[in-house]
């Protein structure tokens, strides 16, 4: 409010004898919309008042409707427990169940654990990552140091666990080194938001199957040969391995941006369910094409390596052409490639939206499922164990062995539910993060 000029001021003073400066005060009350300058209250000197008069204004800040904070969803999630007992189950289907050779659907149904068990186990691990780290809501300064720091402790406690668990000897490719790597690399990107990390997970979808196929290539080419020691742990757990990094990581950064959504909410479950059928379409549907399209060469195999070529150490480039193109656009189980990566880590996102829509029914119907799922990492240890004593199991013509599996994990995993809040080797991984983070 600016006060009136002298020229004003004339122009509006009345006809009176009443003497300067005695014009009774015009009371000045403003409200300012929402948004604009600050409001406030006050008198006005009358049109005869002397500029040198004191005017006095009292200057209030109106108050600013901030939206609300963000609240982070809190307990257990069942629909994360049956998603983790499936993939736990579909990893004893893919290591005892027998060989399917019938009808093209009971060969579809055979084939649904093979691969896509362990993506839907990588796709959980960045939920859980997520999840210790702040839910939708992440944390900030010493309360993510904290996290990060029982992480990398859950990492240690895998890492240690794997030794032993392969010198069991089974024929599995066990995971859990590959779980432990993956933990420690997704760190950096524990505080980003889902946006982020679901275009993280898209690029590492894209890239990361071109960067397996070129580094084996030109490693080869070059006799750059791993010796199979600890050595050569990071070029195996991110490159040459089962489960390759550079393209699990992105069923990884997926699960995190996942984790960073409030997947408590309905509407969040059923976009995740249309997301997850969408991407199976595209990548499994594109493949699918292209391989009608594209016609393998006829003797693909002869292209191999493995010639020999590695007894010589030289440098001396090999000449191996480029991994054929029919080698770049199969969806089969642990070819990562991008449409596998695209088709099965949608089926992943279905599976686990579908879960999380279930979660009302772990506490009831689907208590024992769940009960396998808080427990998922005993259950897969168990499982190598048990292998480990029953040759027979792999590679054999009975059912009886996944009966027994999954039978046996479904009754002692709800038993020990019952009297315990984790499973032991939960409880062992529980404890080293805390004491890694040095949290009482």
């Amino acid at each position: 409010m600016t006060v009136p000029s002298d020229e004003n001021r004339a122009r509006n003073t009345p006809a009176s004898n009443t003497p300067a400066n005695t014009l009774p005060a015009t009371p000045l009350t403003r409200t300012a919309p929402e948004g604009n300058p600050p409001t406030f209250t006050g008198t006005q000197p009358g049109p005869q008042a002397s500029v040198a008069s004191p005017t006095s204004y009292n200057w209030t800040q109106p108050v600013q409707s901030s939206p609300p904070a963000p609240q982070r969803y809190s307990g257990r999630i069942g629909g994360l427990d049956i998603a983790r007992a499936l993939a736990i189950f579909g990893m004893f289907y893919a290591h005892v169940a027998p060989y399917v050779d019938g009808s093209t659907a009971a060969v579809v149904l055979d084939a649904i654990p093979d691969g896509r068990s362990s993506i839907l186990f990588a796709l959980l691990a960045g939920v859980s990552l997520s999840i210790l780290t702040g839910r939708n809501v992440p944390y900030t300064e010493d309360d993510m140091r904290t996290a990060r720091l029982r992480i990398f402790g859950r990492a240690a406690m895998l890492l240690i666990l794997a030794g032993p668990v392969v010198l069991l000897g089974t024929p599995i490719a066990i995971i859990l080194a590959f779980y432990a790597a993956w933990f420690v690399a997704a760190l950096p990107f524990a505080s980003w938001s889902p946006r982020k990390l679901f275009i993280l997970a898209a690029g590492t979808a894209l890239l990361g199957p071109v960067a397996v196929q070129l580094f084996i290539w030109f490693t080869a080419n070059l006799n750059m040969w791993g010796m199979g020691d600890a050595n050569g742990f990071i070029v195996d757990v991110f490159f040459t391995g089962m489960y390759p990094g550079a393209v699990y990581m992105a069923y990884v950064f997926a699960g995190m941006g996942i984790g960073r959504l409030n997947i408590t909410d309905r509407l969040t479950q059923a976009i995740l369910a249309l997301s997850g059928t969408a991407l199976m379409i595209i990548g499994y549907g594109t493949s699918w094409i292209l391989t009608r399209i594209i016609d393998a060469p006829p003797e693909i195999f002869d292209e191999s390596y493995d010639d020999g070529a590695w007894m010589d150490d030289s440098w001396t480039w090999q000449g191996y052409p480029l991994p054929h193109i029919s080698e770049w656009i199969g969806i089969e189980p642990h070819t990562n490639t991008v449409f596998e990566a695209v088709g099965s880590g949608g089926f992943a996102i279905a599976v686990l939206s579908v879960c999380l829509l279930a979660s009302p029914l772990a506490r009831t119907i689907l208590y024992p499922l769940a009960a396998v799922g808080s427990m998922a990492l005993t259950a897969y240890t168990a499982h190598i164990v048990v292998i480990a004593f029953t040759d027979d199991w792999v590679g054999g013509d009975s059912w009886a062995p996944i009966f027994w599996l999954i039978g046996g994990a479904l009754l002692l995993c709800t038993l020990v539910k019952q009297f315990f809040r984790r499973g032991p080797l939960e409880w062992v991984m529980w404890k080293v993060s805390l004491k890694t983070a040095q949290v009482k």
